[in-house]
């Protein structure tokens, strides 16, 4: 393989980490807000569907805060290293 394939493989497998977290951030975002509409558990406990709920949001918020931090370094360091 020339350089520049293998340049622009590890440049997609960089970024592959960062739209990892987004997908894992909106996913944990999207059940948090589904569970508002229709609860995942048919418990007769409320508050553990309230935990539920807000954790998952509150994590899926904290994973695409960190998904936007992680994509602000990795690309920096593409362009640093000219990859």
């Amino acid at each position: 393989m020339s350089n520049k394939t293998l340049y622009t493989i590890n440049r997609w497998l960089l970024r592959a980490r960062y739209i990892f977290v987004f997908i894992l951030g909106a996913s944990l975002l999207s059940l948090g807000l589904e569970s508002i509409v229709q609860p995942i558990l048919e418990t007769s406990n409320k508050e553990l569907q309230t935990v539920i709920t807000v954790s998952a949001i509150i994590f899926g918020l904290i994973f695409i805060v960190f998904g936007f931090y992680y994509k602000k370094d990795i690309e920096i360091y593409i362009r640093q290293q000219q990859l």
